[in-house]
């Protein structure tokens, strides 16, 4: 990969490539998984949105991938000295603008990466979601985090105008078209606000589970893995804003975020993995129990395979609050 000369002091960090490829290869095994145990359970059939949401997450995290190794030697106009601005070759320039095109579509690949994760929860939500308040808080996210990607799009395109001075080396414009931390704040703000009240949903739900304080609290920590979700990003954007920002830093700590945010995601779906009737053969059954929780499930009219289905999407209502049981 072409780097520009040493008149450009590009970060070195020989653990970052490593760590980011490691951050991606679980990912794409916890996708497989999902994949796996949705086949196992609801079959090609039973799929539903957050299903070919994960497809598009994977597409967008190799995007992801991609522009980290390609921008970890390119470099970008974040890294140029000001002071030596008059220094650089053309072909430093030519190395640098390709660098700051890709580092600047990043953000919106990265944003979309976030935004497919919180689309998810709410396709999910609407599978287990029990009683009329919570469907209407539900509809009202789908709204606020469809607006919230919006928004945070328009900022990221409307900040440093005209669009070509973000890629723009020599003369080196000011650091909201190099830097860009308006972004990041925006970006940071409606992350942490729509995590939150994507939180607010599944939480209620233990008041009503007849469980155990030691399966209560299992399921606390599930529910909750929202909260780690939420300080990655905070940590992601304080590291951003203080000090000298790099490429790297940027990067890195943007894909810790998603790797963590993809496991909180995933993990009640791939429950069902670590049950024994997942690894019995012949067609998935739950075992028939009593439920912890008692919801109104409406089955509609249809087919004995479409009944099969809807059966198996209403046990998805209990899967979340059972996972710790493995007996």
């Amino acid at each position: 990969m072409e780097s520009p000369s040493s008149v450009v002091q590009l970060p070195q960090d020989s653990s970052y490539i490593p760590e980011c490829l490691g951050w991606y290869g679980a990912g794409v095994l916890i996708i497989i998984l999902r994949y796996a145990t949705r086949l196992r359970t609801v079959g090609l059939a039973g799929f539903r949105g957050d299903d070919y949401l994960a497809f598009l997450y994977l597409i967008l995290y190799t995007a992801c991938i991609i522009i980290v190794y390609v921008t970890y030697y390119t470099g970008a106009s974040l890294n140029v000295d000001p002071a030596k601005v008059d220094l650089l070759t053309d072909n430093d320039i030519r190395i640098l603008v390709k660098g700051s095109q890709i580092e600047y579509a990043s953000f919106f690949i990265y944003t979309g990466c976030i935004w497919t994760l919180k689309f998810s929860v709410l396709y999910f939500y609407n599978r287990i979601t029990l009683g009329v308040l919570r469907r209407k808080t539900v509809t009202f996210l789908w709204w606020f985090c469809s607006a919230s990607y919006l928004a945070v799009c328009l900022m990221a395109l409307s900040s440093c105008y005209p669009i070509s001075r973000n890629w723009q080396v020599r003369p080196l414009p000011s650091e909201n078209c190099t830097y860009r931390p308006q972004n990041f704040v925006v970006l940071s703000i409606f992350n942490v606000m729509s995590d939150a009240a994507l939180m607010s949903i599944p939480l209620p739900i233990l008041r009503h589970l007849r469980v155990s304080k030691r399966r209560k609290a299992g399921i606390s920590v599930l529910l909750s893995s929202g909260v780690f979700v939420i300080s990655t990003a905070i940590v992601r954007v304080t590291l951003t804003l203080v000090g000298e920002p790099t490429v790297i830093t940027i990067n890195l700590w943007g894909f810790r975020e998603l790797g963590v945010g993809l496991i909180a995601v995933t993990a009640p779906i791939i429950y069902p993995m670590f049950t024994p009737e997942f690894w019995r053969p012949g067609p998935y059954v739950r075992e028939n129990r009593r439920p912890i929780i008692q919801p109104s499930i409406h089955i509609p009219t249809g087919s004995f395979k479409d009944h099969d289905i809807e059966l198996q999407l209403a046990d998805e209502r209990t899967q979340m609050m059972r996972y710790t049981d493995a007996s």
